[in-house]
């Protein structure tokens, strides 16, 4: 019986013409539907069809283009650094990481100040008509009071670069007005960087839930990885980040993720370790996907030394905090491959207690 063809992927002409390359040249017979010959350079909804019994291997082909192209894009948008800054002690422990982040990277930073005009509100309507708030002179002297502070801070940072040896280093700054993620957001979207750099527990968010939801937000939006600095956080020197903690489900999705994260620590000797939490340590699937991730590590990155373990216990936050300390762990990188994973370790207890009490960075970063 033959097999039907079913829909594989929907692309423009030239992106579905790549693919069909692609996987035929991996033994994946394809077939294009709805092309435009008349304008085939700007054609779309061009559909890319295989056999059925093709899919499971041309889904895997087609993710493993998606994360080559991924890890391209990273080595590229990497010489980009972005530094949202609130002028605040951990905002300059940011700064410096990132100018010491620049030097591995061979990139320039820019910094982003966010400033936000108040609102008049609850106002008494008996009240309203006898407030005179000239707006326009209230916006200007917020916006020159930022840049006056953005620019002082500015020119600190490249003293510090200096004076650490790093005055080659590119640094621009820019400033807009708004709410904190919200700006943050669409700055990235203009200056596309590689890597966002962020102060937690900074003078403007006092709120332990207004950082945590501005890291996440961002995070979530620009899919750019988030590096959090927390308030604690000792700076030594970049050089310091040797042993980076990978929390894991040890299932096959993470082979790709684990990959990503290897790229972007890539300029750093590292040690990777890998855990796993759970209440059933004895399960045999988790220890056989367990070896076939460090399996997985050794075969394309054999020169990054890798643990793989097992943690056991009921506060997964306890478990993880003292895993760091015992293992003089230099960075925890967290993946939102796994959506419920993101939500049990970030949004309660885990994360805020790295990104707040520990002198752990932090890395949020999508697969």
């Amino acid at each position: 019986m033959e097999d039907k063809l079913i829909v594989i992927a929907t692309e423009s002409n030239s992106k579905a013409l790549v693919l069909k390359t692609y996987l035929e040249a991996n033994g994946v017979e394809c077939f294009l539907r709805n092309v435009n010959v008349l304008q085939g350079p700007i054609a779309e909804g061009v559909k890319v069809q295989i056999r059925e019994s093709d899919a499971e291997k041309a889904l895997k082909l087609i993710s493993e283009l998606r994360h080559a192209e991924d890890i391209k894009r990273i080595d590229q948008q990497l010489r980009k650094i972005l530094v949202p800054v609130d002028f605040s002690e951990p905002s300059q422990n940011a700064a410096r990481y990132a100018i010491m982040l620049a030097t591995k990277y061979n990139a320039q930073i820019k910094l982003l100040h966010v400033f936000n005009s108040p609102v008049v509100d609850m106002i008494p309507f008996t009240d309203v008509a006898s407030i005179q708030i000239d707006f326009d002179m209230n916006y200007h002297v917020l916006y020159n009071s930022a840049k006056e502070r953005l620019v002082k801070f500015f020119e600190n940072l490249k003293e510090f670069a200096s004076q650490m040896g790093y005055g080659d280093v590119q640094i621009g700054y820019t400033l807009r007005e708004g709410y904190a993620s919200y700006g943050i957001i669409e700055a990235s979207k203009r200056y596309k960087p590689g890597i966002i750099v962020m102060g937690t527990k900074g003078e403007g968010f006092r709120s332990t839930e207004l950082v945590g939801s501005v890291a996440t937000e961002v995070s979530d939006e620009t899919h750019i990885p988030l590096l959090a600095i927390p308030e604690k956080a000792v700076l030594k020197g970049i050089d310091e980040v040797k042993r980076v903690l990978y929390v894991t489900n040890f299932d096959e999705s993470d082979n790709l993720s684990i990959r990503k994260l290897l790229r972007i620590v890539s300029p750093f000797q590292v040690e990777l370790y890998c855990i796993h939490l759970t209440d059933k340590p004895d399960s045999p699937g988790i220890r056989a996907l367990m070896s076939s991730t460090r399996d997985y590590v050794n075969q394309v990155n054999p020169g990054v030394k890798i643990t793989c373990e097992i943690v056991t216990g009921k506060e997964n936050d306890k478990r993880v905090m003292e895993y760091i300390g015992k293992n003089n762990i230099n960075l925890v990188a967290l993946t939102s491959v796994k959506r419920n994973l993101l939500y049990k370790l970030f949004n309660p207890s885990l994360a805020k207690r790295m990104i707040y009490q520990s002198d752990v960075p932090v890395l949020l970063f999508h697969a």
